[in-house]
C-alpha cells in the first residue's frame, strides 16, 4: 500500500531552506498554503529555524515518528541520508535530485545503491529525480511537491512520467475550476512504480478518473495486469508519447516492418480498456467528462442547437468516431412540435433556433432525456442578446444537476458579457467547451469506455495440437537466430492445425519430376533460403506452371539465379480465387507476443492494412480484428461477390496466437498470403517465413 506516501501524518524535508528559491523551501510553503493536516520537520544542520519551523540537523534528531521525507541535496549525499532515514523507520522517501540513471553509468550505479540501501530498511523509495506528490483529501491536504499550481480538491488523479506534462494537466484544469484528487509525477521510477500508482489510484474511492502520462512502459505485463482489473472500475486516459522514430532497425518480415515503435503500447492499452489520446487538450478536455457525468449506455446521441452550423461539425465529428445519430421516438417528436416554435426543426439535430428561451431549450432537453431511443445530448447554445440566457443557463443547470445520462455543452459566447453563462452550466457538473469538435471528442471518448464496460467476458478458445512434434522442429533451430526451411514453417503450421497448400520441399532437379507426380497442376515453385528474404521482389517466385515441361524449365531458370545460395524449392499447388490476407505474430519483451491480421499480397507495406493484438487472442478479439481493417468489406463481400470465410480466418487467428504462445523463442512469423477462400469453403497458407530468436 502507498498510504505512507500519498496519506503522510508527518512530513520531513531534507535540504530545507530559508532561501526562497530552493527546492526545499518551496516544498515547505507549499505543505504550508495547503494545509497539512501533519507536523512539518525541515531537516538542515546549518538552520535553528525554517520560516516558522524548528530545524533539526538530522532526521534522527526528530523527536517523533516520520511517514515521509522530502530529499533535494547533492545526489552523493542521498546514500548517506537514506540510510539514516531507514533507520529512523521513515517509510517513504521523495527523492527530488537529479543526477542518477539518467546521467550514465555512475549515476545508473548510485541510484541502485540508494535502493538497496531503501529496501535494507523496509522503506520505498520514490523517483528519485521526481517531483513529488499531492493529495487534496481534506483529511490529508498534502502537497509534498515543488510545482506551483495551486490544489483544488477534485476528482481526478493524475500520475506522469514527465512532470511538465503532469503541471500542464494540472494547470489547464485548474484555468477553469476544475481540480484533482491525487497527483504523482514519478521521475525514474526506481521503486515505487507507475503500475503501483495507477493501482492505487483504482482502489480510490474517490478518484473517477485517471490521468496518465507515459514515456516508457517500464513493466509492460504489469501494466496490462493493473489496468485490465482498473478498467473495469474507472477509466484510464493515457497520453503515450515517443510515438515517433527516425527509423526502425531493418527487419525482413513484413510483420516487424509493420510494427512501428508504439504498436505494442497500442496492443496493451486495447486489452486492458485503456483509451489512447495524441493530444493532450482532447485528453483533459476528456477527463472533464469524465470527473461529472455518467458513463453512456450506448452510441445513440442527439444533438440539440439554436443555431445550425456548429451543430453540423458536431454531426461530422461525432459519425467519424462512430457514434449514431438517434432517432426520436414519436411521443417526443410529437411533444417537441406542441413545445417548440413552428420555425423550430424537430429531428436530430434539434434546432430550437435562435429565438428559443428557458422554457424552449429547456424543456426540449427534460423531453429528451426521457427518450428511451437517446443514450447521451450534446448542447450547442450561442447566446443571443435578444434572449434572457442566463435563465436559458440556470434552467439547463437545474437539469443537469439530476441528469442521469451524460450531457456535454458547447457555448459559443463573449466570457467578458456572458461569463455568468458559462459559470452557471459548468457548476451543474455539465461540461463547457468552446467547440463542437471538442465537445463530440469527449463523449466520444465516454461512449468507448462505455463500450468497454460491456465487452462480453472474452471466450478463449485452446486447440488440442501436436506440441510435441512442433517442439522437435522449434528444437533443431534453437538460438538460431535464423528463418527456418520453409518445409518446416509448413510442418509447424501443420502440428498446429492450420491449413495450408499442398507443397514438396526438393533439393534438385530429380525430385521436381517426383513432386510434381503429387501435385495437381498448375503448380508454383518458389526458392527456399534464408538469404532470400523476399521472394516475388528478387524473382524467386514462378507462378502457372502448366505441366513437367515447364516445370524443369521454370527449375534451370531459377536454380542458375540463386546458385550462390545453395538453396532448396518449393513445389506448390497453385491456388486461385481467394482474397489474400496476412496473418504473423512478433515477440515482444516483456510481455505476451503480438498477432496481426491485414490485407495482404505483395502490397502490404504500403497499404498497412493491419491490426495487431496481444496473444492469446479470444474469439471476439479475432472478430475485432477482422472487422477493424479498412479492407474488411473486401472480405465481407462487395459489389455481388460472395463472402470470404471469416469464421474459419478467425479460428486461424487464434491458432496462430496459441503457436506464438507456446513458443516465446519464435521471433516473428508471416503467413503472406493466406488465400480465404468463399464463405465455407477454408482458407490456406500459401507462403509463410518463420524466424527463431538468437542466443
Amino acid at each position: 500500500m502507498l498510504d505512507g506516501l500519498f496519506k503522510p501524518r508527518s512530513v520531513a524535508i531534507i535540504g530545507a531552506s530559508n532561501n526562497p528559491l530552493s527546492i526545499g523551501h518551496i516544498v515547505i510553503q507549499n505543505l504550508v498554503d495547503h494545509n497539512f493536516r501533519g507536523p512539518i520537520y525541515p531537516i538542515n544542520p546549518k538552520s535553528n529555524c525554517i520560516k516558522s519551523f524548528k530545524a533539526y540537523p538530522s532526521i534522527s534528531d526528530v523527536p517523533d515518528e516520520i511517514d515521509l521525507v522530502n530529499i533535494s541535496i547533492k545526489n552523493t549525499l542521498v546514500p548517506i541520508v537514506l540510510e539514516e532515514c531507514g533507520k529512523k523507520g521513515v517509510k517513504f522517501a521523495i527523492v527530488h535530485t537529479a543526477g542518477f540513471k539518467e546521467v550514465g553509468e555512475k549515476g545508473r550505479e548510485l541510484e541502485k545503491q540508494i535502493v538497496e540501501i531503501a529496501h535494507k530498511h523496509g522503506m520505498r523509495i520514490y523517483g528519485p529525480n521526481s517531483q513529488g506528490i499531492q493529495n487534496s483529501d481534506p483529511e490529508v491536504s498534502v502537497y509534498a511537491n515543488f510545482t506551483f499550481v495551486p490544489q483544488i480538491p477534485g476528482n481526478i488523479s493524475i500520475v506522469a512520467q514527465s512532470g511538465g506534462v503532469g503541471e500542464t494537466f494540472k494547470l489547464q484544469l485548474y484555468n477553469i475550476g476544475k481540480g484533482t484528487r491525487m497527483y504523482s509525477s514519478f521521475g525514474n521510477e526506481a521503486d515505487v512504480t507507475m503500475n503501483e500508482i495507477i493501482d492505487y489510484y483504482g482502489q480510490d474511492e474517490d478518484t473517477k478518473v485517471i490521468m496518465t502520462h507515459i514515456e516508457t512502459l517500464k513493466d509492460p505485463a504489469g501494466f496490462l495486469e493493473v489496468a485490465s482489473r482498473v478498467t473495469k472500475k474507472k477509466p484510464i486516459l493515457a497520453l503515450k508519447t515517443g510515438r515517433t522514430s527516425e527509423g526502425v532497425a531493418a527487419v525482413a518480415s513484413h510483420t516487424g516492418s509493420l510494427i512501428e515503435q508504439d504498436t505494442l503500447a497500442d496492443a496493451i492499452f486495447e486489452k486492458s480498456g485503456v483509451l489512447r489520446f495524441h493530444d493532450q487538450q482532447e485528453m483533459i478536455e476528456a477527463a472533464i467528462a469524465f470527473s461529472d457525468q455518467p458513463i453512456p449506455k450506448s452510441d445513440k446521441i442527439v444533438i440539440v442547437t439554436n443555431t445550425g452550423g456548429p451543430a453540423i461539425i458536431a454531426v461530422d465529428e461525432c459519425i467519424s468516431r462512430g457514434l449514431q445519430l438517434a432517432e426520436l421516438s414519436p411521443d417526443t417528436g410529437k411533444a417537441l412540435g406542441e413545445l417548440l416554435f413552428s420555425e423550430a426543426i424537430v429531428s436530430n439535430p434539434v434546432d430550437v433556433i435562435a429565438t428559443a428561451g428557458a422554457k424552449e431549450y429547456g424543456g426540449t432537453v427534460e423531453l429528451l432525456l426521457k427518450d428511451p431511443n437517446i443514450d447521451s445530448l450534446i448542447l450547442n447554445f450561442v447566446t443571443p442578446p435578444f434572449v434572457d440566457c442566463e435563465a436559458v443557463a440556470r434552467k439547463l443547470g437545474e437539469i443537469g444537476s439530476t441528469a442521469d445520462k451524460p450531457i456535454v455543452c458547447i457555448i459559443l459566447t463573449i466570457e467578458e458579457k456572458f461569463g455568468k453563462v458559462i459559470r452557471l452550466i459548468r457548476e451543474s457538473g455539465v461540461p463547457v467547451f468552446d467547440f463542437p469538435e471538442s465537445a463530440s471528442k469527449a463523449l466520444a471518448a465516454m461512449i468507448k469506455y462505455g463500450q468497454v464496460l460491456q465487452r462480453e467476458e472474452p471466450e478463449y478458445i485452446k486447440y488440442d495440437c501436436d506440441t510435441a512434434k512442433a517442439k522437435d522442429i522449434i528444437a533443431r533451430h534453437s538460438g538460431s537466430g535464423k528463418f527456418l526451411p520453409q518445409a518446416d514453417v509448413f510442418d509447424l503450421l501443420g502440428c498446429y492445425g492450420i491449413p495450408i497448400a499442398k507443397v514438396v520441399r526438393v533439393e534438385n532437379k530429380d525430385e521436381h519430376k517426383k513432386a510434381a507426380q503429387k501435385l495437381t497442376y498448375p503448380l508454383v515453385l518458389k526458392v527456399d533460403s534464408e538469404d532470400v528474404v523476399h521472394k516475388s521482389d528478387a524473382g524467386g517466385v514462378i507462378l502457372d506452371i502448366e505441366d513437367e515441361s515447364a516445370l524443369l524449365k521454370a527449375f534451370d531458370e531459377m536454380a542458375g539465379k540463386f546458385a550462390q545460395y545453395k538453396p532448396a524449392f518449393i513445389v506448390q499447388e497453385q491456388l486461385t480465387d481467394g482474397r489474400e490476407v496476412i496473418i504473423g505474430s512478433k515477440a515482444s519483451e516483456g510481455v505476451a507476443p503480438m498477432v496481426m491480421f491485414g490485407l495482404g499480397g505483395v502490397f502490404v507495406e504500403t497499404l498497412k492494412d493491419v491490426q495487431f493484438r496481444l496473444a492469446p487472442l479470444s474469439r471476439q478479439d479475432a472478430d475485432n480484428m477482422i472487422t477493424a481493417i479498412k479492407g474488411y468489406p473486401i472480405l465481407k463481400g462487395t459489389r455481388g461477390e460472395k463472402p470470404a470465410d471469416i469464421d474459419k480466418l478467425a479460428e486461424v487467428l487464434i491458432r496462430i496466437s496459441q503457436l506464438a504462445g507456446d513458443f516465446p523463442e519464435i521471433e516473428e512469423m508471416d503467413l503472406n498470403p493466406v488465400f480465404a477462400f468463399e464463405e465455407g469453403k477454408g482458407v490456406a497458407v500459401v507462403d509463410a517465413r518463420l524466424k527463431i530468436l538468437g542466443k
